[in-house]
């Protein structure tokens, strides 16, 4: 069932990483093999990671932030 707590933020996050330093926030995947068939299916469903973390990317940095990486995004891709 649903529960009405939601789970800390870098549980939220996982396998994203956020390291928090006094002037940036360094945003990096974890990549670790117990979650190799997740990543398998990601690249079948073409779902990059930050659009599985999307909902807890917004939580840590809010909109505007996932707005600007998703328009990075897309001209990275298109490169």
């Amino acid at each position: 069932g649903e529960i009405s707590w939601k789970k800390p933020l870098s549980c939220h996050l996982y396998p994203v990483r956020v390291k928090d330093y006094t002037e940036f926030s360094a945003v990096n995947y974890h990549k670790w093999h117990i979650c190799d068939d997740a990543c398998t299916l990601g690249k079948e469903l073409q779902l990059p990671i930050y659009k599985f973390v999307k909902e807890a990317l917004i939580r840590k940095f809010g909109s505007d932030w996932y707005d600007a990486l998703e328009k990075v995004a897309l001209k990275v891709k298109k490169h």
